[in-house]
């Protein structure tokens, strides 16, 4: 799908959580284009700190926005058409507590040491401009670089997609510095998971503060043939560790 189709649903579901005081980020492929990357999206997906009966208020059958998914408690998705003949695009929105930022030195999150929400202190969303096709230009909220590389990596360790690998090099070779103040927050078990998919990933993991070797202790004795298969909410649930 096109960038500037998927910049106007971005721009027009930022409208309405920012005017109803809901902090919220895009996070996964759409963020990484919208930031610059080499690969096209075809969703949005975006955390949101609200409740889904608040979000279907909002959005629910009102405006260019349709519900079209209430899976489970924390996950409503939408359809957003703004009538002008182009694609529809969906809108996957995870509900719950915003992510935020380790303050625990000397230490690496792996899924048996996550970071306790009481150790951290709130982040910020990054407001940046995208220019749609039909809104112009106009503001979006996505997560910051850190979260949207951990959940990228998260990806790549659950699932073989043609994107993930190209998005986490892009995002290396764009943010190396941010991340590498980020990476306490990176599972090393979720690196030596993707590495066993794409071990070409070895050097732009290592470069954003990874020690490969111990990631790849994690998962020893796992073999590519028996990866853990991805769940609902695996990247998600990265997010909110």
């Amino acid at each position: 799908m096109r960038q500037d189709r998927l910049n106007d649903a971005a721009i027009a579901l930022s409208r309405v959580l920012s005017t109803n005081s809901i902090k919220h980020g895009i996070f996964g492929g759409c963020a990484v284009a919208a930031l610059g990357g080499p690969c096209e999206a075809k969703d949005i997906d975006c955390l949101v700190a609200s409740d889904k009966q608040r979000v279907l208020d909002l959005l629910g059958g009102k405006g260019d926005f349709q519900a079209v998914s209430q899976a489970s408690e924390g996950f409503v998705a939408f359809s957003w058409d703004d009538g002008s003949g182009g694609q529809p695009v969906d809108v996957e929105l995870s509900l719950g507590e915003f992510p935020h930022r380790a303050c625990i030195a000397a230490r690496s999150v792996t899924t048996r040491d996550t970071v306790s929400p009481g150790a951290m202190q709130s982040t910020v969303p990054k407001v940046f401009q995208v220019r749609g096709a039909m809104l112009g230009a106009g503001p979006v909220s996505s997560l910051d670089e850190v979260h949207i590389f951990k959940g990228k990596l998260r990806a790549a360790a659950v699932r073989a997609k043609a994107s993930d690998a190209p998005d986490l090099t892009y995002l290396e070779s764009a943010f190396r510095d941010k991340l590498c103040t980020g990476a306490s927050q990176f599972s090393r078990y979720h690196a030596g998971l993707a590495l066993l998919r794409y071990p070409g990933l070895v050097q732009v993991i290592q470069r954003v503060g990874v020690d490969v070797e111990a990631a790849a202790e994690e998962v020893k004795g796992i073999s590519l043939g028996a990866l853990p298969l991805p769940q609902p909410g695996d990247v998600q649930k990265s997010l909110l560790e």
